[in-house]
Parts: C-alpha cells; sequence; structure tokens
C-alpha cells in the first residue's frame, strides 16, 4: 500500500502561507504557494526549507489568490524541473497576479525598507508561466508510466474562475483538496462540482467553521438585504463603500450592481472601481469567450459608466464626488484604495460601509468592523483618528462554503481521514467536534504547522 505523508508548510497555520508538501508512494509535491498577507518578507512565505532543492516532481496551484499562488516564483526557482499545474482557467491570471505582487513588494521595499523585496522578478514569472502545464476540469490526466502512474483530476470548486478541488489516485489509494470551496452559485460562477470520491484523505478547508449558519442567509437573500442597504445609504445623500477583492469579488460585485440598477433595486448612481481588479475584468471576459466560464462580459464597464475615484482623497474629507465604490483590499489592508476611501468618509453619518466578506481581525477591516458607533478609529498608516459616525454592515458574500454545506460534503466523501486546513483554531474545533458525531469512521487531523502526518 502506498504511505501517505503530508505535510503544512504555513509557519503560522490558519490562513495564509497556504502550502502542503505531499510525499504520494514515490511521488513529492506541493499543493499551492501561497504568501500570508499579515506577513513582510521572508517570513511571509511557507517554509520550503523543510523540502530538499530539487525535489519535487511537480507543483500544483488550487486557485490565482495570492495566499495560495504568491510564492510560486520562490518555490520554483528551489525546483527548476517541478512541473507546475493548475487549471487553464488559473493559469490565464496567475502571471498577471504574481506581476502585480512584484509592483506591491517593490512599493514596500522602497517604503518600508524591506530589503528582501521583491522576493521574485519579472523575468521569474516569465520562466513559470512557460513551466505551466495547463488542465481542463472533469479530465483526468496521468504522470508517470506503468506502476508509478499518479492520475490527477481538477473539479471546479466555486470559489472563482479557475478555482479547483484536486483528486490525485495511485496504487489504489486517493488524496481529495477541497481547494477552497463554494457550493452555492454566484452570479458569475456556477457552485462546486465534486462527485463522491471515498479518498483515504480528505484535505479540506474549515475557513467558516467559527461562523454559524442560520436562516435567511441563503445568497439571494443577504444580496437582497445588501441592495436595500446600498440603496438606503444613496437615497440619504451618502456614499457607499464595498470593499471587494480584486479577484473575484470585483467582478461578481460588478454583476450584482448591473443587475440591480436594471431591475430598479438601486436608485441610478455612480459607480467606481480602480486598480487591479479592472485588469482581472479583462482576463475573464476573455475566459468567458474561451472557455464558457464566468459570466461576465467586460461591456458590464460601459453599461454602468465606471469611473475611476478621485486621487485627491483626503481623511476626514468626504471625496468629492458620490457614489457607490467597489474598489480593494476587501480588508482594507493599508495602503490600498479602500482603506484610503474609509479614512474620507466614516465620520460622516450619511455615509456606509458595507463589507461583504472575511476580515482578519487584525486587518484595519476586521477592527473597524468591531468598533461600535462613536468610538473613535484610528487609520495609522495615514496618522489619521476620527470619530466613526457612518453606517458599519456586515454581509456573508463570502467565496467560502458555509460549515454546514462541509459537514454535509465530508459526510458524503466518507474519507478514511480528513486533515483540516484553511481555518483559525477556533473554527477547525468547531469542525473537529461535530465531525467526530457526523463522520464517526473518519479519523480527524489538526496538524501543528511543520507537523508531518503519515497514513
Amino acid at each position: 500500500m502506498a504511505t501517505i505523508k503530508i505535510t503544512d508548510l504555513n509557519r503560522e497555520g490558519g490562513i495564509g502561507a497556504n502550502s502542503y508538501h505531499v510525499e504520494f508512494g514515490p511521488w513529492r509535491f506541493v499543493v499551492d504557494t501561497g504568501l500570508h498577507p499579515k506577513f513582510a518578507g521572508y517570513e511571509a512565505l511557507p517554509t520550503y526549507s523543510q523540502i530538499p532543492d530539487d525535489s519535487l516532481d511537480f507543483i500544483l496551484v488550487t486557485h490565482a489568490h495570492l495566499d495560495h499562488l504568491g510564492s510560486l516564483p520562490v518555490l520554483a526557482r528551489r525546483h527548476p524541473d517541478a512541473k507546475i499545474i493548475m487549471s487553464s482557467g488559473t493559469s490565464a491570471i496567475a502571471g498577471r497576479m504574481l506581476r502585480n505582487s512584484v509592483q506591491i513588494m517593490k512599493i514596500q521595499r522602497s517604503e518600508l525598507g524591506i530589503s528582501e523585496y521583491p522576493l521574485y522578478t519579472r523575468g521569474e514569472i516569465t520562466i513559470v508561466e512557460d513551466q505551466i502545464l495547463p488542465m481542463e476540469f472533469l479530465r483526468p490526466f496521468r504522470l508517470g508510466e506503468d506502476k508509478d502512474t499518479l492520475e490527477i483530476e481538477l473539479h471546479p470548486s466555486g470559489h472563482i474562475p479557475g478555482a479547483a478541488a484536486v483528486r490525485m489516485t495511485y496504487a489504489g489509494r486517493t488524496i481529495l483538496f477541497s481547494g477552497d470551496i463554494q457550493f452555492q452559485h454566484q452570479q458569475i460562477l456556477d457552485g462546486a462540482y465534486v462527485p463522491e470520491i471515498r479518498p483515504d484523505l480528505l484535505v479540506m478547508e474549515t475557513t467558516r467553521g467559527a461562523t454559524p449558519s442560520s436562516p435567511g442567509n441563503d445568497r439571494e437573500t443577504v444580496i437582497s438585504k445588501l441592495l436595500e442597504t446600498i440603496s438606503k445609504i444613496l437615497k440619504q445623500g451618502g456614499s457607499c463603500l464595498v470593499p471587494v477583492f480584486a479577484l473575484g469579488r470585483m467582478q461578481e460585485m460588478l454583476a450584482v450592481v448591473q443587475m440591480a440598477l436594471h431591475n430598479g433595486k438601486l436608485p441610478p448612481c455612480q459607480v467606481f472601481c480602480s486598480g487591479l481588479g479592472m485588469d482581472i475584468v479583462n482576463y475573464f471576459d476573455l475566459l468567458s469567450r474561451k472557455k464558457g466560464y464566468p459570466r461576465f462580459d467586460r461591456s458590464i464597464l460601459k453599461d454602468l459608466g465606471i469611473r475611476p475615484p478621485s486621487r485627491d482623497l483626503k481623511p476626514g474629507r468626504n471625496p468629492g464626488n458620490k457614489g457607490l465604490y467597489l474598489v480593494s483590499s476587501g480588508m482594507l489592508v493599508e495602503k490600498t484604495p479602500s482603506y484610503n476611501l474609509a479614512a474620507s468618509l466614516i465620520q460622516d453619518p450619511a455615509n456606509g460601509i458595507c463589507f461583504i466578506g472575511y476580515c482578519d481581525p487584525d486587518t484595519p477591516g476586521g477592527q473597524l468592523k468591531t468598533t461600535k458607533h462613536g468610538e473613535n478609529f484610528y487609520f495609522e498608516e495615514l496618522n489619521h483618528e476620527t470619530t466613526l459616525q457612518a453606517e458599519i454592515h456586515n454581509f456573508d458574500l463570502t467565496g467560502h462554503a458555509e460549515r454546514s454545506e462541509l459537514l454535509d460534503f465530508a459526510q458524503k466523501q466518507k474519507a478514511d481521514s480528513i486533515l483540516l486546513t484553511h481555518g483559525d483554531q477556533e473554527a477547525r474545533q468547531w469542525f473537529i467536534d461535530k465531525l467526530e458525531d457526523v463522520c464517526p469512521s473518519s479519523r480527524i487531523l489538526n496538524p501543528k504547522p511543520g507537523e508531518t502526518i503519515k497514513l
């Protein structure tokens, strides 16, 4: 029987520099190559030092968010002969995401004095792009020959366009990585399709383990409440900021807003967007025409009359133009358009901020979500403190599955072992408690960073 050894390379655990080293029979590979968004320099990397150089057969990336992709050139540099596998949808976007990462690292080197930045060059990104083997969903492919053949199959995970769950089978044993997964249909993308596989090992995300599922929390209902809130803020003469991730969330919200304006669920308003997300619009348009997903057409920009926000933003002073702002980052990370806009908006009770997804508690977005009306909030990067007077709302439109959906998924998969990943300890503990009841025959694994599990 083929041995499985799997090691979590995310040095901090939780959600961050997602990366797993896997030994599956004779095969050696890494699944995901993330960068941790809360750390800088070498500390943002997975612990690649645990892997002997030039020892990997291949590297597989589940999707193009930087917490899963962002250190790919670093790992590829140490394993130049390793194949790089991802879906064709992810391969279309990956280079653009990595080049944006280089740009950001250069700025951080200049402004923050992080000497090791950038961690890789544009030239190395080009080399990586030449090594990518783009694969299609639901078309199994094989590596190796005869008895050493490893079969891999990608399944659409519904998280963002191109995102994949991954089945790997060798010598009669199977590993299934859920990747970041969403079962509910979105405006531009269908939900996950992963058949019952019965793997020896299921590696499953736990992002929303600490978020209770509740009646009336279906996507359609949440979108309706979000649109009602945005409409109210606009009608009372304010501006509304919706912080979004550049990849996936911005394009999804553009489609939602277009539908709402055409159906009269939003008043006529100016919509502002900027940055990387606007480039991704073009990639999604191309993917739609070539692959049939996502359901997206760049003509939406003209239809909505999209404009960039003013660059003349001042903390504590309303933007010159009122309207709806769909800008990144989704967590109000420092030095981003959403961070600067929040500093201009929150002192005015007519304005509002609508968060639509996960915010790390340590980010400015996470901190603002827990700030009470009338309390002071400090924008450290701008050296600006003001009283929170604007409305703050939270809507659950994340690209991650609800915990109840993941429990159901785990039950159906009937895995011998379930390894928990991509969630903080509170989230993982909820799954540990529940999975012991609903999957009594499964071994539940919650490895520490750097710990190797052998099966």
